[in-house]
């Protein structure tokens, strides 16, 4: 496995991740009348961090190995692009940062809980991204929201478990039933 960390996609991985960011978008169309009436976009994420976390326990679940996710956050960066491009930023962003973050475990998505944490991580880091991304580009409240550290933190640490939780028992499931692979 070490060897193949920078090894090319093969045609069951290409066709599995996008098939997986369609099911979190088919999932989290369901969801827009409870985004619509968060007070900061930022926090749409803690919203969607189920869907989110069980999207990425499915893909890494089926491709173990860094990447997937860098993959998976700039195909839903994309689509979100056309809305804001910040949201290009914000889920690509996210996507490497996870996959960075998975690299100094030492595992690299070979263990379940590696899996797990990536699936917190990626719906989690998009809370201060969010917020930092705003505050440097638009200004204004987002500027004085950085400023205040808690507003990022609390939702960044609910989003993180929220997301950890939902894909735990996913995945709890999900082997249960002998569906890997």
């Amino acid at each position: 496995m070490k060897g193949d960390i920078m090894r090319a996609f093969k045609l069951k991985e290409i066709i599995i991740i996008p098939i997986v960011v369609a099911l979190m978008f088919v999932m989290g169309y369901f969801l827009i009348p409870i985004m619509s009436v968060m007070p900061l976009p930022a926090y749409r994420a803690l919203v969607v961090a189920p869907i989110y976390g069980i999207g990425i326990t499915l893909a890494l679940s089926s491709i173990r190995r860094i990447g997937v996710v860098s993959v998976i956050g700039l195909l839903i960066g994309v689509i979100l692009s056309a809305f804001s491009i910040i949201m290009l930023i914000v889920s690509a962003l996210s996507g490497l940062m996870t996959d960075i973050i998975c690299i100094f475990m030492r595992d690299q998505y070979r263990k379940d809980p590696t899996i797990l944490i990536a699936a917190g991580l990626f719906p989690a880091l998009q809370i201060p991204l969010v917020f930092y991304t705003m505050a440097y580009t638009v200004g204004g409240a987002f500027e004085e929201t950085i400023k205040t550290p808690i507003i990022m933190i609390i939702p960044t640490i609910t989003t993180f478990l929220l997301s950890f939780y939902v894909s735990r028992k996913f995945y709890g499931v999900w082997k249960k039933r002998g569906v890997q692979n």
